[in-house]
């Protein structure tokens, strides 16, 4: 299990991250450590999974984005990620098939409906993960009676891009929220 901290940051609306979120050039690679959890919190499986942006490029939504190889892990083999033009979101596109991307982290999501059944929110404080000072983020998704039954959590550190994803999914045993998967980075090559 990597290590977790919270430190305080100004995250306001009027603050620029000048380094990329998410580096997109085609040679980066990641390599994390993919785990997946039991209903009871037990580790069942632990492995290396690494990771790369392809020379394949693709537009959508005003997006460019870029082939991101995660055979083993959260995104896939045939993902798309970009971020936006202000440098302030990420997008993903989970195949050149796809309608349209969505938004999977923003360093100032807006504030969701209370009706709302998926909802993306932006923290103010920085945390560090694994040694990487990052911005957090949280999706929710809700049934039909407002109960949260599905959850992720992104870290993202600035030039270093994404450091840590966590999946909840509700837990057959006790019908509350459970960390299934994490994704944590171990090492990564900017080209």
């Amino acid at each position: 299990m990597e290590a977790c901290t919270k430190t305080v940051a100004d995250n306001s609306a009027g603050n620029i991250v000048t380094a990329p979120l998410w580096p997109m050039k085609a040679g980066n690679s990641w390599v994390y450590t993919d785990s997946i959890f039991t209903a009871d919190g037990e580790l069942s499986t632990s492995y290396a999974d690494s990771t790369f942006i392809s020379n394949k490029t693709a537009s959508a939504d005003g997006n460019t984005f870029y082939a991101y190889n995660d055979s083993l892990g959260w995104f896939g083999a045939s993902g798309y990620v970009a971020a936006d033009a202000t440098n302030s979101s990420l997008y993903v596109l989970d195949s050149l098939n796809a309608g349209s991307s969505y938004l999977i982290f923003s360093l100032s999501a807006p504030t969701p409906a209370a009706t709302d059944y998926d909802a993306l929110y932006s923290f103010t404080n920085t945390f560090t993960v694994n040694g990487y000072s990052c911005y957090k983020n949280l999706e929710q998704e809700k049934d039909e009676n407002g109960n949260v039954v599905y959850a992720n959590v992104y870290y993202v550190s600035p030039g270093v891009g994404l450091v840590r994803i966590e999946e909840y999914s509700i837990s057959p045993n006790t019908n509350s929220l459970f960390m299934d998967y994490s994704q944590t980075l171990r090492s990564f090559n900017l080209k």
